[in-house]
């Protein structure tokens, strides 16, 4: 490029900035179309390093966007341009003056340092952690969220010895009040220990402890508190749980007051599995409620806790049916636990009802080697397969519905030879489309043809059939069924 050119692209870009090509203003979404994307597409790093230096603050908006976007594309990372990014990162994260700017249709205002950190953070450890770690060591305490989001999504994933340390002295040091960031701190402490052993677990059990003696001692109405508060609490137990601290009081508090689901209560289980007082809480819990979704949590803590409640099997598979609980992860330890046999998926089958066809499927998605295994359910299925359609039958319309969709599902080639006789039969458009659609993606010659036949034979079937095929092509083959 020209220098004369330079200055004129240069001259352009400071007249406004935007982070995404359609904005409500003409002169900016030319700006990004025909000068910004042409310099990403040529990864043009020295033009974005000089606009970078011309230190006005919509050029260096501009320079870092394009620096990410390249370097997204690129992870090959030639040395001597490491240090002059390490050094414009460091630059942005200390860069607090105002830029306003359109991010779609609003107008936003904020700062450099904000604005990017996100994408500082994207970027690879080799480019963004020494950055991160020069900046976030000045503080003494917690400054706002650049410094909590560089600790949570950089700092804390380095297994560098001194992290651990910089980590509690800040998070020793946050506002009362700054729930959100607190909960950045603690899931800090997890990013580490996924790294290596965590060593000062006193200091984090008080740190823990001094949280949530915050949360009781400011007594929190507003609703965007409430919120941050209770994610914060739960963040709180469940790396307590990880790391073994020492909160076996406040956590039994927590788990005796909860009302709601709470997606980590296996986990924490696991932590206490030994405790008499835990196992009685969580049983409890489970007659107080009748909120499936958090019944299903309660019976992923039972089966961690299983060699401590005898009668756990009658206890799962009844809450399992009474609350018409479908949720994979549950069906999963379900499985693992040896709960999940044939029987059990034939009564589900024969009682025909929705929920009970939902978890059947859902089963069979995630074990779909036991479709084959478990001869005594596919006969079945086979046989409804088989049998003739009755529009006024439901329940034999939801199963065969249920199996079509496994044989989407598991790309069940086996069965597939079932699809063109139901296909025919069918006058519902979406058990239609379920019963060909097989057909038309994975099918073999030999069905296909027959199916081709069967087209010159019912020009209504062709013409639907060309037309989901013409859907089909519009949505890259995505069905949504």
């Amino acid at each position: 490029m020209s220098s004369s050119s330079k200055q004129k692209t240069i001259d352009a870009l400071r007249k406004g900035y935007t982070p995404v090509e359609l904005s409500p203003k003409a002169n900016l979404t030319n700006s990004y179309k025909n000068l910004f994307k042409p310099l990403v597409n040529r990864k043009d790093f020295n033009t974005f390093f000089e606009l970078f230096e011309t230190d006005d603050v919509i050029l260096r908006a501009w320079s870092f966007l394009g620096i990410h976007h390249v370097l997204e594309e690129n992870s090959v990372y030639q040395e001597d341009r490491i240090e002059k990014i390490q050094d414009i990162i460091l630059k942005v994260l200390k860069d607090e003056r105002d830029i306003t700017y359109y991010g779609g249709s609003a107008e936003l205002r904020t700062t450099l340092r904000e604005h990017h950190v996100r994408r500082v953070c994207e970027l690879d450890p080799k480019l963004n952690l020494k950055p991160a770690l020069e900046y976030c060591s000045r503080f003494e305490k917690m400054n706002d969220s650049v410094v909590s989001d560089l600790i949570e999504n950089i700092i804390s994933k380095s297994a560098d010895e001194n992290i651990e340390s910089l980590i509690l002295r800040i998070a020793s040091n946050t506002s009362v009040r700054d729930f959100h960031l607190k909960n950045q701190m603690v899931k800090s402490f997890e990013n580490l220990s996924d790294k290596r052993e965590v060593k000062n677990l006193s200091e984090i059990t008080t740190l823990f402890k001094t949280y949530l003696k915050q949360i009781k001692e400011n007594k929190i109405t507003d609703q965007d508190f409430l919120k941050s508060v209770k994610s914060l609490q739960e963040t709180i137990f469940r790396v307590g749980a990880i790391l073994g601290l020492a909160i076996e009081e406040e956590t039994l508090e927590f788990i005796n007051s909860l009302k709601y689901p709470y997606s980590s209560l296996d986990l924490v289980a696991k932590r206490y599995e030994n405790n008499e007082k835990f196992v009685s809480t969580i049983l409890t819990k489970l007659k107080e409620t009748k909120n499936p979704n958090f019944i299903a949590e309660i019976l992923k803590a039972i089966l961690v806790l299983k060699d401590k409640i005898d009668n756990w099997k009658e206890i799962i598979i009844e809450n399992v049916k009474e609350f018409h609980i479908v949720d994979g992860f549950l069906i999963e330890d379900m499985q693992e636990s040896n709960l999940i046999n044939p029987k059990l998926i034939l009564d589900m089958f024969n009682e025909g009802g929705q929920w009970s066809l939902e978890f059947i499927r859902e089963f069979f998605d995630e074990n779909s080697n036991l479709l084959e295994e478990w001869s005594e359910v596919k006969r079945e299925f086979v046989k409804i397969l088989e049998m003739p359609v009755e529009e006024t039958n439901k329940m034999l319309l939801d199963k065969k519905e249920m199996i079509f969709k496994l044989i989407i599902d598991l790309q069940e080639k086996n069965l597939i030879n079932y699809c063109l006789n139901n296909f025919k039969s069918f006058k519902d458009n979406k058990l239609k489309k379920l019963a060909v659609f097989p057909i038309l993606k994975f099918g073999e010659d030999k069905i296909l043809k027959e199916l081709k036949e069967e087209m010159k034979k019912d020009a209504d079937m062709a013409k639907f059939v060309l037309n989901f095929i013409d859907s089909l092509n519009r949505n890259e083959w995505k069905f949504f069924y």
